[in-house]
């Protein structure tokens, strides 16, 4: 991925898929339907609103993967969220 738009190196090999589709424009829009399953997926524990402060350029970022991909912007911050609670999603640390 020598020419990848994105800064980081993917985390796994899901999130490499996910990010080749954004980079060649492959991506396609949720139904209405299964983005509403999504949605009552994460909704359906204890939800509770909170506010957080992002850097502009990720917001704007974040916000143009969820266009893509045919969701809110705050349901995809949400799910990246539980994946990483749930262990879908691992951060590598350098030692």
């Amino acid at each position: 991925m020598a020419n990848s738009k994105f800064i980081d190196e993917p985390i796994d090999d899901e999130e490499r898929a996910l990010m080749e589709t954004v980079e060649n424009d492959e991506t396609v829009p949720l139904s209405h339907e299964e983005e509403e399953r999504i949605r009552a997926d994460i909704m359906s524990a204890s939800a509770k609103n909170i506010t957080i402060r992002m850097q502009l350029d990720d917001l704007n970022g974040i916000k143009k993967m969820a266009k893509a991909a045919g969701m809110p912007y705050q349901t995809l911050i949400n799910s990246i969220i539980h994946r990483y609670v749930t262990g879908g999603i691992v951060f590598k640390v350098a030692v």
